[in-house]
């Protein structure tokens, strides 16, 4: 049985909580929030459970997944780090940047993980 390092554990959990947010993304206030954002943010949720579930078995397509899920969380949360309505929101926006861009540094730029994920190919 392989064993999984321990940067591509904490990406596959921070990918996980961070999606079940994303669900809860139309809940929470969005005045100001284009829509569009708000329906990125639910479809990077669902799909964020997959690519952690791939993470957490070591399989390439889980890697992949979750690359591209953290790359669209970063792309659709970016412009709210500048033109956020309130601070609050702004701050919101700044965390999901660095937390997507956290978890793809986790799973892609550690010798530990890239050495992980090419022994299961």
């Amino acid at each position: 049985m392989r064993s999984r390092p321990l940067p591509v554990t904490v990406a596959a959990i921070l990918l996980a909580l961070f999606s079940v947010l994303n669900l809860l993304a139309p809940l929470f206030p969005t005045e100001g929030i284009p829509a569009d954002v708000v329906y990125l943010a639910v479809v990077v949720g669902v799909a964020g459970p997959l690519g952690a579930a791939g993470l957490w078995r070591l399989r390439k397509w889980g890697l992949w997944l979750t690359t591209v899920v953290s790359a669209l969380h970063i792309l659709s949360a970016a412009p709210g780090v500048a033109f956020a309505p309130n601070a609050a929101l702004q701050a919101a926006a700044a965390v999901g940047v660095v937390v997507p861009a956290l978890i793809i540094v986790l799973v892609v730029g550690l010798p530990s993980s890239r050495r992980a994920f090419a022994a299961s190919s």
